[in-house]
């Protein structure tokens, strides 16, 4: 997980408590974080014109670097040393409509809009409260905010007009592909005791660009007990080669030539789950995915031994009353496969 979202999620859990430590230990605005007040405390029925600009300049700073947070609903000055730090809480009035009011200005504040742009609100018990919003690093770069026609980077605490010349070197290139993890799910079929779950390891190109020299690291950190067992095959063996550790992990790169354009999907590996009881252990299965012009992903399979236990009886029970949908089938081994950023 990347730092801006790891201060957004961290937000979002913790609610007006991570707020108030902000304030607590005099947090100085930073390359991923920005604090601002919202005009008239929220309380227009519109955003103002000086809400949007600093979303604008958010939106096209953060985007074009490494991504950033605005906390909304803190007022931030100076320190002794010149830094811009959290001074207090400044409650938004209507924090839910607030967020509304957002997100409905992203899509003009920049050109071209920035698609990945979201917002969170936290609610005190009198309704008022703050506001979150998380600018990912983008991959439709350079992104120019209607505002004042400018380019923006962030720079320390700062959103920093980008020259033209600093703009073609660092945007002047050919579009880069984006490719991240998943999965594809089959039918879960159960034989005698044994739940059987066929799913494939895919690897998904979102960016503009054409993604080469792809690989796939799979390696099977844990089973849920003595009979439970996972094996992998490599289908697609004309365009990915790699090699197998120990057998407990599989490691493959695209061949020399293979490109995957915009949008496409490929599937490098299936993997075969057999879970029996008895059970001991958690399910875990760690993937690392990447490119040579992409960012690397990392993300975790599988379950507590808690799910994978309450999911194999209720596979085996509904099994057993008959009526038993495929989809219902696939809701059951989704829980069991659940996939989270490592």
């Amino acid at each position: 997980m990347d730092r801006c979202h790891e201060i957004f999620e961290r937000i979002k859990a913790d609610g007006r408590l991570a707020l108030e430590a902000f304030i607590a230990d005099r947090q100085a605005e930073e390359l991923f974080l920005d604090f601002k007040r919202a005009s008239n405390d929220g309380a227009d029925a519109k955003l103002t014109n000086s809400d949007r600009k600093n979303l604008s300049k958010a939106i096209s700073g953060f985007g074009n670097s490494e991504g950033g947070v605005i906390a909304w609903g803190i007022d931030c000055s100076q320190d002794k040393d010149g830094a811009d730090v959290a001074r207090a809480l400044v409650p938004i009035e209507n924090p839910k409509r607030f967020v509304s009011l957002l997100q409905g200005a992203v899509s003009g504040c920049t050109i071209p809009p920035h698609s990945k742009v979201e917002h969170h609100a936290i609610e005190d018990e009198n309704g008022k409260g703050y506001v979150v919003t998380l600018i990912p690093k983008s991959d439709a770069t350079p992104h120019q905010s209607v505002v004042n026609k400018q380019y923006y980077i962030r720079a320390g605490s700062d959103f920093v007009p980008t020259p033209h010349d600093v703009l073609g070197g660092m945007f002047g290139r050919r579009p880069q592909p984006h490719v991240f993890p998943n999965f594809i799910l089959s039918v879960p079929k159960l034989e005698n005791t044994n739940l059987k779950i066929d799913f494939g390891l895919a690897v998904h190109n979102e960016g503009p660009g054409i993604a080469s020299d792809v690989f796939y690291i799979c390696r099977v950190d844990s089973t849920p007990g003595p009979n439970c067992h996972i094996s992998i095959d490599t289908p697609d063996r004309n365009n990915w080669t790699g090699s197998s550790e120990f057998g407990w992990q599989l490691s493959l790169i695209s061949t020399s030539g293979y490109r995957m354009p915009p949008g496409s999907t490929a599937q490098p590996m299936i993997l075969s789950l057999t879970l029996a009881p008895p059970f001991d252990s958690e399910l875990k299965v760690f993937v690392r995915v990447g490119a040579g012009e992409s960012r690397r992903y990392e993300s975790i399979i599988g379950s507590s031994l808690e799910t994978v236990q309450q999911q194999y009886e209720s596979f085996v029970q509904k099994s057993g009353a008959g009526e038993f949908s495929n989809k219902e089938k696939q809701e059951i081994a989704g829980a069991i496969l659940k996939q989270d950023e490592a």
